[in-house]
């Protein structure tokens, strides 16, 4: 016997580290969308695990914060990538960019503030992660100018930021949009082709 624990006892506790690491990040989300301002103890009170749980996986608020945005800005990139905005067919690329930003948003709702209070987080920032998340948009952007859609005469970055910013509004305003008769997805879509289509 050498004392330590069976494989299969191992692998059990790193399946439940695994498993508290994402309820703490989705609590985190959740709060941090709502309260861009929480403290530590009010992120660690929304996950309903012990304090010393919480603090074995994030040391710090700072810690928390960067591996949430860290977690949302792959998570959309990676939802920007699915949707293909790099090939669809032309005619449905707006189309196909707003759904894929609404649907980010809603999947990540830290994005509504987007990288808001905590843009200097970490190591090198946040802000590499926001860049990095931001290509793929910025990517449809240039196809919808070189098409003719938007106006080409407007910096990429701004654009694809921009739309981010307006469909998490989008989102946040959803209910009220549809208790009132309209469809968020369309009213962004036209919003944003009148604002900065191609004159």
């Amino acid at each position: 016997m050498t004392g330590e624990p069976a494989k299969s006892e191992v692998r059990g506790l790193r399946a439940d580290a695994h498993r508290n690491h994402q309820r703490i990040i989705r609590a985190a989300t959740e709060l941090l969308a709502e309260h861009p301002a929480a403290t530590m103890d009010e992120l660690t009170a929304a996950t309903d695990l012990g304090r010393t749980t919480v603090y074995r996986h994030f040391h710090t608020r700072e810690q928390l914060v960067a591996e949430v945005y860290r977690t949302a800005f792959e998570g959309a990139r990676q939802m920007f990538h699915d949707s293909r905005l790099h090939d669809c067919p032309v005619p449905e690329l707006l189309d196909r960019t707003v759904a894929a930003v609404m649907g980010a948003v809603e999947t990540y709702p830290v994005l509504i503030n987007g990288p808001g209070l905590d843009m200097m987080v970490g190591e090198g920032g946040i802000d590499a992660g926001y860049a990095d998340c931001l290509e793929p948009l910025e990517a449809a952007v240039g196809r919808a100018q070189a098409a003719g859609l938007l106006d080409p005469s407007l910096p990429r970055r701004w654009l694809a930021s921009s739309l981010l910013d307006d469909c998490a509004g989008a989102v946040v305003f959803a209910a009220e949009l549809r208790g009132t008769g309209n469809d968020p997805h369309a009213l962004m879509r036209a919003s944003f082709e009148r604002a900065w289509g191609a004159r």
